[in-house]
């Protein structure tokens, strides 16, 4: 139907597009109405149907048109193809679902659902699948229409049913109707293990192994699983059937849901997770090797080096920084003065000079250092921290600087060790202490950056200022910075009548005496002239003040109108104020008979006696002055304001009378230099620059200055103006008596002298720079290059001895006796050993009485040989300064010359002063006259020879006894002994041996030593 109607539909040409389109939205509206089928037994096909649509298509065909060409007539034929939209309908076949019900089943009379079709009734059931019958209780068969007791079938009910578990026989073939979760011909089996419920027909949904029960379907879990499908793994913390175990695991570990094996975290192991990895693993399941270093262990969990005192980093490879020591290298070293730190437990490192626990105690009394502690620091003790107990290097106090500590902190610095920067601006001095900006007159504030606040200055800003008319005041100084048209030290002197503007510098170039303001230099004119610079008189019949006065003058009678004062110049024979007369002065009338009675040269009229007044006067007869405020012929010109104090101007003349102390045309400028007063008529006596008061005549002095005149001097300490601000100068400086400005003394700089001039420059103002010859100089802030401590000399290279020498000398006692011991004990050798040979020549003797000896030819002695039976002795070198023998470690040499020998050493030493070069630093030496003549008779031994000690080495000289021919006994020499002991610091030591005498015997010391208590 719907096709044949829709065929007809689009069949018609004349039907619209509009019509299709309301038949397609019915269309819509009636399949939308229509109830969908729900639930199950709902089939779908696939149906077909046609529809027939309107389509367009471009058709061609042919045109003709006519266009220009060269022809007669013009016009020529052409032809194209063009296209057109047509319209036609075609039919075209589509498919659409349809919903019906599947066979054996048929609609409710709703229409939305498919119920089952039996083909015949069920009498007592319900038809619940097509030709399926479900029986109510005690009713079977096919239909429903068969009923037997209960447990009984059969026709005549006569079988009994073999049904169990609850189940119940069909009453028509004795078919058990088995109970949910039973299953077989007699209902005697339960349901598969993963099917359950009634006929078995539900699957088991159970997870992870578990079982369900064949009737409810309720899950049974396996070991590990719980939850209602046994899809969830036991609660943490639980495990095993049902979950009811609970877990042994520490430390975090977890255990497994179904055997409780635990499962340790990182770190830990053991069948309950107790145990820590073990000395050197660490990580997941102990696997991982610790990667750290000096015998660091590493944290079981993380892996993290657990470093040993001393060492730090993420593998302990550090040593701890620099002032920390210990575990973690959280421990601050407290050892001082530069002292090393041991990383592992923080005991202190000594340097060289230092002692304690903390290497915080000298090991050199205070004012000592070095090796033995005997040298003295030369630091200022005043601004000295430290002087370095080894080096002797001084370690200023904060502020102070300098090798010795002497000088304050270079300029703009200050601190310790001179290291911070000053911030100091608008030159401002620095506290090399705390670095505080000590400001400059004028300026304020912390960094001294801010000007003094206004009508303030000086030093803190504690001075006012008094300076007027509007002026300025210098923050520095308090000088007055003057506004225009003024000058003066308090700016209170207007400029003369000569300049204006600024300081007074502008030049007036008004003309004619004209007055010309100080400020702007404006020209005010006299009475009589006019133009910008009053250059131009006023024009013929004007006069007065800006020309505004008409002249009142018998023009026929008169020459001329002056421009000023508007008097008539008349011609000759004519007389009066206006030229009006030919009379004599009071007279007029035809014959000029009548008297005029006019006043103050006033002149009256030639016809009918009027007077005519002359200028400032008015009334009937002129005797009234004009009145205040006005002056000139008739009165009618009006006097200038009243400004600036000033009185009335003359009624006559109009000109003002000045107020004290001022003159000029507007009374704006001052009196002369030196006069003051009214109309300046006294005379000033200031001095030293001091200004005089134009008004009051009183001196303002210069700063420096005081007194009535200015005549004296500020007292020394006070400065300023009248001298009221005391100097704060220090340290021996003047102050300048005008701005207080410091003149320090040499060595010293500063605002206020305070600082003491900076290492390298001295002198005035701390300009001379240093320049020592060598570094045996320091540089004295006052005296420039001066010898440093312990030196001395035009070129300081000479050095004095001091405490540390004497107390050489002193330990120089123990070492004499030291040496006077040892001899005591060699001559007890060397008597017993002379004893002994006493007795031998005496045994010698008396066996052989008659043997002669005779002297074997011997070779001449060589001069580089010295027999002389002396113990040799070898000194120091030239250079010793006598702590060689003080030492103890020094040998004695023999420095007798080749050439004196016999003179000066025949067995006697001759007398020696310190001063000569044999004598210096050895011992005078004593012998015993016996010996001195055995060896003057001695034909082998007869002259001394002095001893060659080729490469320093030390020549053993042996004394040998000497045989003559006769049998006379040659005695030893007696051991020599230490006479004096003379050592001056200041003495020449290029010699080592007293001089000798040539008169033998024994030697004696020539000078005393009073320090040793000698006379």
């Amino acid at each position: 139907m719907l096709r044949s109607s829709s065929s007809k539909l689009y069949r018609p040409a004349g039907m619209g597009s509009t019509v299709w389109w309301l038949i397609a939205a019915a269309a819509v509206i009636i399949s939308g109405t229509t109830a969908a089928l729900e639930g199950p037994n709902v089939c779908v096909r696939q149906e077909t149907y046609k529809i027939t649509v309107k389509v367009s298509e471009q058709k061609p065909y042919t045109v003709r048109e006519n266009t220009w060409c060269f022809s007669f007539p013009p016009r020529c034929s052409k032809y194209k193809v063009v296209t057109r939209t047509v319209y036609k309908e075609q039919e075209l076949t589509k498919q659409r679902p349809v919903e019906e019900c599947c066979k054996g089943y048929t609609e409710t009379t709703s229409g939305d659902r498919c119920i089952p079709v039996c083909s015949e009734d069920c009498r007592h059931g319900t038809c619940i699948a097509p030709d399926v019958c479900k029986c109510e209780s005690g009713y079977g068969g096919p239909l429903c229409d068969y009923r037997c007791p209960l447990g009984k079938w059969g026709r005549d009910c006569e079988m009994d049913c073999k049904c169990q578990n609850g189940a119940t026989c069909d009453p028509f073939d004795g078919k058990c109707m088995c109970t949910r979760g039973w299953t077989g011909v007699y209902c005697d089996q339960k349901c598969s293990a993963n099917r359950y419920g009634q006929d078995c027909a539900e699957e088991c949904r159970c997870r992870n192994g578990g079982s369900c029960h064949h009737i409810s379907g309720e899950c049974h879990c396996a070991s590990g699983y719980t939850g209602p499908l046994c899809d969830d793994l036991c609660p943490e913390g639980k495990h095993g059937e049902e979950c009811k175990s609970e877990c042994r695991c520490q430390n975090g570990g977890s255990c497994s849901p179904t055997t409780g094996e635990c499962y340790c975290t990182s770190g830990w192991t053991g069948s309950v997770c107790a145990n820590r990895c073990p000395e050197g693993l660490w990580g997941k399941n102990c696997s991982r090797i610790c990667d750290c270093y000096n015998g660091a262990s590493c944290d079981h969990v993380t892996g993290e080096c657990q470093c040993k005192p001393g060492f730090h980093g993420n593998k302990c490879l550090n040593i701890c920084p620099e002032g920390t020591f210990g575990l973690n290298c959280t421990n601050n070293c407290t050892c001082e003065n530069g002292a090393g730190c041991d990383p592992t437990n923080g005991s202190c490192i000594c340097g060289p000079g230092w002692i304690g626990k903390t290497c915080s105690q000298r090991a050199c009394e205070n004012g000592l250092y070095g090796s033995n502690c005997a040298n003295v620091c030369e630091c200022e003790e005043d601004n000295t921290e430290l002087c370095h107990p080894w080096t002797g290097q001084c370690s200023c106090d904060i502020g102070w600087d300098g090798e010795t500590c002497a000088r304050p902190c270079p300029f703009y610095t200050f601190g310790k060790g001179c290291q911070n920067r000053c911030d100091c601006k608008n030159n401002a001095q620095c506290s090399p202490i705390d670095g505080t900006c000590i400001c400059a007159a004028g300026y304020r504030g912390k960094d001294c950056g801010e000007l003094c606040p206004e009508n303030t200055f000086g030093e803190d800003c504690a001075q006012k200022c008094a300076c007027k008319n509007g002026a300025s005041c210098s923050p520095e100084n308090g000088r007055c910075n003057c506004t225009a048209g003024w000058v003066g030290v308090l700016c209170d002197r207007p400029c003369d009548d000569k300049s204006y503007g600024k300081d007074c510098e502008g030049k007036c170039k008004c003309f004619n005496n004209a007055a010309c303001n100080p400020q702007n230099g404006t020209c005010t004119c006299a009475a009589g002239f006019t133009g910008t610079l009053c250059q131009d008189r006023c024009p013929k019949g004007y006069f007065g003040n800006g020309c505004n006065q008409i002249c009142d003058c018998v023009e026929a009678n008169t020459l001329d109108c002056d421009s000023a004062t508007g008097i008539c110049n008349c011609k000759p024979e004519w007389r009066g104020i206006q030229c009006e007369t030919k009379c004599p002065e009071g007279l007029y009338g035809e014959d000029c008979h009548s008297h005029c009675e006019c006043m103050n040269n006033s002149s009256c009229d030639p016809m009918t006696g009027r007077c005519v007044c002359a200028r400032g006067w008015e009334g009937d007869n002129c005797s009234q002055p004009c009145k205040e405020g006005w002056y000139g012929l008739g009165c009618r010109e009006k006097c200038p304001e009243k400004m600036n104090g000033n009185m009335t101007c003359d009624h006559v003349t109009g000109e003002y009378i000045c107020r004290p102390g001022y003159l000029g045309l507007t009374c704006e400028h001052p009196c002369p230099p030196n006069r003051y007063g009214l109309n300046c008529a006294n005379h000033c006596h200031c001095k030293n620059g001091g200004e005089c008061h134009h008004v009051t005549g009183v001196c303002q002095c210069r700063p420096g200055w005081q007194g009535e005149y200015c005549q004296t001097p500020c007292a020394e300490g006070t400065y300023g103006v009248n001298c009221t601000q005391h100097c704060k100068c220090q340290n021996g400086g003047k102050c300048r008596s005008n701005d207080g400005h410091c003149r320090c003394a040499a060595g010293w700089t500063g605002t206020r002298c305070t600082e003491i001039c900076p290492e390298g420059y001295y002198g005035d103002h701390c300009m001379e720079p240093c320049e020592c010859k060598n570094d045996y100089f320091m540089c004295h802030p006052a005296d420039g290059c001066i010898c440093r401590h312990g030196y001395t000399g035009e070129n300081c290279d000479e050095q004095l001895f001091s405490r540390n020498i004497q107390e050489i000398e002193d330990t120089g006692y123990g070492h004499i006796v030291g040496v006077i011991f040892a001899t005591l004990i060699l001559f007890g050798i060397s008597l017993a050993a002379w004893m002994y040979h006493r007795r031998r020549v005496a045994d010698l003797k008396s066996e052989i009485a008659q043997v002669q000896y005779t002297a074997e030819p011997v070779s001449p002695p060589e001069l580089t040989q010295f027999d002389n039976p002396t113990y040799a002795y070898q000194g120091s070198s030239k250079f010793d300064d006598g702590t060689t023998t003080l030492l103890n470690n020094f040998q004695f040499r023999n420095n007798f010359h080749k050439n004196i020998n016999t003179e000066k050493a025949k067995f006697g030493l001759g007398n020696c002063t310190d001063d000569e070069d044999d004598c210096k630093g050895a011992y005078g030496l004593q012998y015993d006259l016996k010996n001195r003549d055995a060896d003057m008779g001695n034909p082998n031994l007869n002259v001394y020879h002095s001893i060659d000690e080729m490469d320093g080495k030390k020549v053993e000289h042996v004394y040998d006894e000497i045989k003559q021919n006769n049998e006379s006994e040659y005695d030893e020499l007696n051991q020599p002994r230490p006479v004096s002991w003379n050592i001056k610091p200041n003495s020449n030591r290029n010699g080592f041996l007293p001089k000798l005498r040539d008169n033998p015997g024994p030697s004696k010391p020539i000078d005393k030593d009073p320090e040793l208590g000698e006379t």
